[in-house]
């Protein structure tokens, strides 16, 4: 696992602990409502709320839709008495508390304060123009309990009407599938009820009763009309009816491809090909290595994943090819200024004729070398960017960041040109079962969550959303199929929205299904090796292991030394080789500098390395800080709205 990774996994684990050290909570255990249909259309309601508090809290919060609110003619809280049920007590000669509203998260802040004790508050408040009368009905869409904290436990709603009227002529349409029931047979017009309201519950019910009880309400001028609303939820209910037996049907097909992911991640990950090529890598000695060309190591070592850094590969291979010599000079005078840069460099000197290169090679020579006195050369150190003293020029800025620019192009074109070269394209190739299987995995996921949307009842505006966001995701994951980024994003986008459906268990079901999807997008390799690429990557792996540890000893030959600060530079190991190199020399058993060959120096090598870390620049903009702050309802809450206490 890389570093970042294990370091993100650490964080999350830490927090979560953190998270479950805090013993400060509380449940909203218990509410009654009852809510008054007025002649005029305003709607009147009464709450009494039961919390159980542990650890010390300010008050509550009740969540008002903002655009319920805009309607909202007051909101008030009071200390109910105690031992009373709502309805059986008025709002007169109770100790009204403090209320604060905050307009950006739609939730008032009622200051009760409380601390290891189960406490109630009475909330009344009135909604104008919450029904609407139209020529032959009444309507009342009443959202009770949205964005809630948290689950509430026990909830009972009643709404009245204003007047007489005939039970037949009153319907109740239920519009949250994470459960409770309604009836309109008691009392009330309408009795809600529900065990264990969800905090991801919709808690909306659609009334429809008699046009005559809104008396003193204008009738709207559309033209809904009772047996259309009822055709409409009617359509609702039976599709509702459906529901669990499209949910079980879909299980079956998430079960089946469950299986189909998961394996397909085992047999990735326990390959025989690879695991048999990691197993014999101790059968590939040095001196098999040492025969391969230098950039086919480094692009072996990194399955042709080639940064600017490994360039130098390229100029090794054409110095190991007879095309570059290469030697040591001093740096150029801007650098000799510098505290930090080193003071020598190399210059490589082509020789030999341009046709017997191949493509990348030609271009790597025509991007790098220039002509001088006749000779076209290269002096590595031209590569980085400004010094210290030169980023204080705008001028000189602005040249380094074009040029910086400027090769990463050139860069970009010689790895493209590289990969279609033989023999680097037959030894590493791309993975062309990317192009059907990722596309396949994208198509699945899209059917699957419409699906699932469709038969849990999901609005159709929903539907659409996701049809119409998710499609354009998954066309530029298949367009991008060859980066696990887009893929791994797509899968997140795919939980997301997954997690969102009602039904519990195909919900639970489904989020299985993206991991393991997640997985086996994540372990499908980019690129195919052969058996014996493979054998050759694991033994360079092992080699860079034994460089980062131990550079070799006083009492090896400079011909493999030279060998082996040449594979640190290939293999990307400079700074610690160059860290044992020294601590040798503090030791007393560094070789003989007379005997020291070019690349062995730590001089040169350093001076690589500061070379590779300085081939990008990207000018820093300064930006003023800014200090931001949440600052929660009622001035100090530090709750980001909803129904809860704070």
């Amino acid at each position: 696992m890389k570093k970042w990774m294990l370091t993100t996994v650490i964080l999350v684990f830490v927090l979560l602990m953190t998270g479950c050290g805090d013993k400060k909570s509380f449940s909203m255990d218990q509410v009654d409502t009852r809510a008054y249909v007025m002649p005029d259309g305003d709607l009147y309601v009464e709450e009494l709320f039961t919390y159980t508090f542990k650890g010390s809290f300010e008050g509550t919060t009740r969540y008002i839709d903002q655009g319920e609110h805009k309607g909202i003619e007051f909101f008030e809280a009071y200390n109910p008495p105690q031992g009373k049920k709502l309805g059986e007590f008025s709002y007169e000669n109770l100790e009204r508390l403090n209320v604060e509203w905050d307009e950006d998260n739609g939730t008032y802040y009622t200051y009760s304060g409380g601390k290891d004790e189960v406490k109630q508050v009475y909330y009344r408040y009135r909604i104008d123009q919450a029904a609407v009368r139209y020529s032959d009905v009444g309507k009342l869409d009443y959202s009770f309990f949205e964005n809630s904290n948290q689950d509430i436990h026990h909830v009972n709603v009643d709404v009245f009407l204003p007047s007489s009227y005939n039970k037949a002529d009153v319907h109740a349409f239920l519009h949250d599938r994470t459960g409770g029931t309604i009836a309109t047979s008691g009392e009330p017009a309408v009795h809600y009820e529900n065990e264990k309201l969800s905090e991801f519950g919709d808690a909306e019910m659609l009334l429809l009763f008699p046009q005559d009880q809104l008396s003193q309400m204008k009738v709207s001028q559309k033209d809904d009309s009772l047996k259309q609303m009822l055709t409409a939820e009617q359509k609702r209910e039976d599709q509702l009816k459906l529901r669990e037996g499209r949910m079980q049907a879909v299980d079956k097909i998430i079960n089946v491809l469950l299986v189909v992911f998961l394996l397909g991640a085992v047999l990735y990950l326990l390959s025989w090909k690879r695991i048999s090529a990691w197993v014999s890598r101790g059968q590939v000695s040095k001196e098999e290595l040492e025969q391969l060309d230098p950039l086919m190591k480094t692009y072996i070592f990194r399955k042709s994943k080639l940064t600017q850094k490994e360039l130098i590969a390229g100029l090794l291979s054409l110095r190991s090819r007879g095309f570059v010599t290469v030697k040591e000079v001093q740096a150029s005078s801007r650098f000799l200024e510098e505290p930090t840069a080193p003071d020598t460099t190399l210059l490589f000197t082509f020789q030999g004729n341009v046709e017997q290169l191949n493509a990348a090679d030609r271009q790597l020579i025509d991007w790098l070398f220039e002509e001088k006195n006749g000779v076209k050369v290269f002096l590595m150190d031209s590569l980085a960017g400004p010094t210290f003293k030169e980023k204080e020029n705008d001028q000189l800025i602005a040249k380094y960041r074009k040029n910086s620019l400027k090769h990463a192009e050139q860069f970009k074109e010689w790895r493209n040109i590289l990969g279609v070269t033989e023999p680097y394209a037959d030894e590493v190739r791309a993975n062309t079962l990317l192009k059907w299987l990722v596309p396949f995995m994208v198509i699945i996921h899209y059917i699957l969550l419409l699906y699932l949307y469709y038969a849990d009842a999901a609005s159709r505006l929903s539907i659409v959303l996701i049809a119409i966001l998710l499609g354009a995701g998954g066309l530029l994951t298949c367009i991008k199929y060859k980066s696990k980024l887009w893929i791994l994003l797509y899968h997140a986008a795919c939980f997301v929205i997954g997690s969102q459906i009602v039904h519990e268990e195909s919900s639970g079901g489904y989020l299985v299904l993206v991991i393991c999807s997640a997985l086996f997008a994540a372990v499908l390799p980019r690129y195919r090796l052969s058996w014996k690429t493979q054998q050759y990557r694991y033994a360079l792996k092992n080699w860079r292991k034994e460089l980062r540890k131990d550079p070799g000893t006083s009492d090896a030959d400079a011909a493999q030394m030279e060998r082996d600060a040449e594979h640190a530079v290939l293999l990307g190991v400079i700074p610690k080789y160059v860290q044992r190199l020294n601590s040798q020399k503090q030791n007393g058993t560094a070789t003989n500098a007379a005997a020291i060959p070019l690349l062995f120096s730590t001089d040169i090598l350093t001076s690589m390395q500061y070379t590779q870390n300085h081939l990008s620049f990207t000018p820093s903009s300064s930006s003023g800080s800014s200090d931001s702050s949440y600052s929660g309802g009622g001035g100090d809450g530090g709750v980001e709205g909803g129904t809860g206490a704070f």
